[in-house]
């Protein structure tokens, strides 16, 4: 694999979209990172029945550093519920590493189309549904056994998916847990920052062994690409979140749902 100076500053280019994204919406900025792995590792050629799995695991780990930089702004603004952390990020994480282990095994291309569907539905409910009133978080009380479905759903999904988790953890905390949108980002990366992490060490424990793929890999995840990339999310997730304040709930639910819209279109070309 060439490993070049173009493709590093490529790597660190994607890496300023993923930070924008993972502070702006707290997701982990897989649907920027994961288009221009799949490119990067088939040029390198990498086998091509391992690409989608590294190009997942590699940005499974970024998100682990740029939801975390996104979460701790938020936590500045006072824009994370914890309260709803705590209960989702154990199942999540049992989850994504479950979905990691399935992913190093399956071929996922008919649970992607299915996905594809549901984040399209969740996407419109999102921008339709009216926003929660009141001065405080607005939040009614949920079963922490509802919470750790959602959790372990999300889990899952980013484990199989490569995408942190957010895009399915943002319609939920919306739509089920009546989060207002000022909240939603914060919460998210609070979260998915758990999820990330989990999914990214299944994928090194699941994957081949060290080096098997070539220099730089740890079992799925390619850690110079990961590097370049985390390098450039870490600084620009402060920045993201720091838009984020500035933009009303109503604006950060319709520009999240166009966002969610731009992941189905990435799960549908990819499913070759």
């Amino acid at each position: 694999m060439d490993f070049s100076l173009i493709n590093a500053l490529i790597l660190m280019a994607a890496g300023l979209g993923a930070g924008l994204v993972a502070g702006f919406a707290g997701v982990g900025g897989g649907i920027v990172m994961v288009p221009v792995l799949l490119e990067l590792f088939r040029a390198w050629g990498l086998p091509q029945d391992v690409v989608v799995q590294a190009s997942m695991a590699t940005s499974l780990t970024v998100g682990v550093f740029s939801t975390g930089s996104a979460a701790w702004r938020h936590q500045k603004h006072q824009r994370v519920l914890w309260r709803l952390v705590v209960p989702v990020v154990p199942a999540s994480m049992l989850g994504s590493w479950l979905g990691s282990q399935l992913a190093s095994q399956a071929d996922g291309r008919v649970l992607q189309a299915g996905l594809a569907c549901v984040l399209l539905f969740a996407s419109w409910r999102l921008v339709t549904q009216r926003e929660p009133g009141g001065d405080g978080d607005g939040v009614p009380r949920k079963s922490l056994v509802l919470w750790a479905v959602i959790g372990f759903c999300v889990g899952l999904f980013a484990g199989l998916s490569g995408l942190a988790g957010g895009v399915v953890l943002i319609p939920a905390l919306a739509l089920v847990g009546k989060v207002p949108g000022r909240f939603l980002a914060g919460t998210s990366a609070g979260v998915i920052m758990f999820t990330a992490l989990a999914g990214s060490l299944g994928y090194m424990r699941y994957g081949p062994d060290f080096g098997a793929l070539g220099d730089g890999f740890l079992g799925f995840v390619n850690l110079p690409a990961a590097a370049c990339l985390a390098v450039t999310a870490i600084p620009m997730a402060q920045v993201g979140a720091r838009l984020n304040k500035r933009t009303s709930g109503v604006w950060f639910r319709r520009v999240f749902g166009g966002l969610m819209v731009v992941v189905v279109v990435r799960l549908l070309t990819t499913l070759g």
